[in-house]
């Protein structure tokens, strides 16, 4: 798909238009017309379609979506920027979108120049108006489900690795505790020694960016490894293209990354970096006899 700029936005208003007013097919937009606002009709067309704003109906022929229907009704030119800007990011998930998070000026200084364009000509790019921050907080909690999809993938895809680990070093599959509830402070629940009944309670932290990456433990999770049930950290360090490492870690040894409460502050989570832990990162065949 070509990028998104004011003139590809406006190609595909026009568009909207036309199939509103008259019954077309895809073959008819882009052999009939060529080009829209000086863009090849076929690249106006895809566009519409990656922002599901026409559909077909029974007898073949396109028609404007609900989503269409949203843009075309937005109070005036700046309303329908905006809204495409939003269709576009959440369901084209674009590069710049990530940096949605860190506000406004981050989006411009990295979005690619179409994208900026349509910013400033929504008159998005200064100012605190409601209609402004409503924009910018839509978009910061598309870029947040999408961050947090992300994180979620990766942790659960730890999660797996420490089932496989898990089930070559007890010769039983461990139960997944998270997919029923993240409220019990541990992912999985193991057994201590093969063949015994004792059981081993572990929480698992991922990471795709390797001995560079982090982990976040919550209070409740902390809590739980401190209760004085058998309990273990792994940390998994997941580069893309890489064999994984595995990093097998007692509570004893994150201790002194723990923050304590003090007066009346307490804390709810801490962000421990896998660095310090290098020498524990190991193969997870090398990792099971630990």
């Amino acid at each position: 798909m070509s990028g998104l700029s004011p003139g590809s936005a406006q190609a595909a208003f026009e568009l909207l238009r036309l199939i509103g007013s008259q019954g077309l097919t895809g073959s008819a937009v882009i052999e009939g017309l060529r080009r829209i606002g000086g863009i090849a009709a076929a690249q106006v067309l895809e566009l519409t379609q990656t922002l599901n704003w026409i559909a077909l109906d029974d007898e073949g022929l396109l028609v404007v979506s609900s989503s269409g229907m949203r843009v075309l009704s937005a109070s005036d030119y700046e309303g329908m920027l905006a809204q495409t800007l939003l269709d576009y990011a959440e369901l084209v998930s674009p590069p710049w979108l990530q940096n949605a998070t860190s506000g406004r000026a981050r989006v411009i200084a990295f979005a690619e120049v179409g994208v900026k364009q349509m910013i400033v000509e929504g008159g998005l790019a200064e100012g605190t108006d409601e209609r402004m921050v409503l924009f910018w907080d839509r978009l910061q909690a598309l870029a947040r489900g999408r961050r947090n999809d992300r994180l979620l993938a990766i942790g659960r895809g730890g999660e797996r690795l420490s089932i496989a680990h898990e089930t070559v070093r007890t010769g039983r599959q461990p139960r997944w505790v998270a997919i029923d509830s993240n409220e019990d402070g541990f992912d999985l629940l193991s057994v201590t020694v093969p063949g015994e009944p004792g059981l081993l309670a572990i929480e698992v932290k991922a990471s795709t960016l390797g001995l560079r990456g982090q982990a976040h433990i919550s209070r409740n999770e902390w809590e739980t490894a401190m209760s004085g049930i058998a309990h273990l950290f792994h940390f998994w360090a997941l580069p893309p293209g890489t064999t994984p490492k595995l990093a097998v870690i007692e509570a004893r040894d994150l201790k002194s990354h723990v923050p304590e409460d003090r007066g009346e502050g307490t804390w709810e989570g801490v962000t421990i970096p896998f660095a310090p832990f290098e020498e524990f990162f190991a193969d997870p065949l090398a990792a099971c006899a630990l």
